[in-house]
């Protein structure tokens, strides 16, 4: 199970990669390392339930950081490989990031509090968006909204997961 939490992970940092180095011209790479990642799933029906119903709440968490000034994308309100780039992380939740579905919500809040915003910072660096404030204001107010998106789309994927096991 190592190896597989290993593969997801590798897989999950190309799409991060390719999507940020190319842009538009990384749906079709993405697409073949998402394929790849939902193949190897080893909870194919959680993982599909789980992407068709977190990633419209991903989404409006970004579309709501582009409505109120956080960062902007060249593409308004976001651009397509965001999509895909969220499709990836829904998939690592159960496999290489599944350490997170282990910790009580408020935990996950503030691993998600401290460490997703430099993603975003990260972007800003390859210059595939900007952000809309300076780093210190931006770090905890994205933080505190993606955290408490992510930590819905955690409480949702338990509720997924006691689902498919009944």
């Amino acid at each position: 199970m190592r190896l597989h939490s290993l593969i997801n992970f590798v897989l999950f940092q190309v799409v991060w990669f390719m999507c940020l180095l190319l842009e538009q011209g990384a749906l079709a790479y993405s697409a073949v390392a998402i394929a790849l990642m939902f193949y190897l799933s080893a909870q194919k029906k959680q993982d599909a339930l789980l992407v068709l119903k977190a990633l419209p709440l991903a989404l409006l968490c970004e579309f709501i950081a582009v409505q109120l000034g956080l960062f902007e994308f060249k593409v308004q309100p976001f651009p397509f490989w965001l999509v895909f780039l969220w499709v990836a992380l829904l998939l690592c939740i159960n496999t290489s990031m599944s350490f997170l579905t282990k910790l009580k919500l408020w935990q996950a809040f503030c691993v998600c509090l401290l460490f997703a915003p430099g993603s975003y910072w990260a972007g800003s660096r390859f210059e595939v968006l900007e952000l809309g404030m300076p780093l210190w204001q931006f770090w905890p107010l994205y933080g505190a909204l993606w955290a408490a998106t992510f930590t819905l789309i955690l409480f949702i994927n338990g509720k997924i997961g006691a689902f498919v096991k009944q």
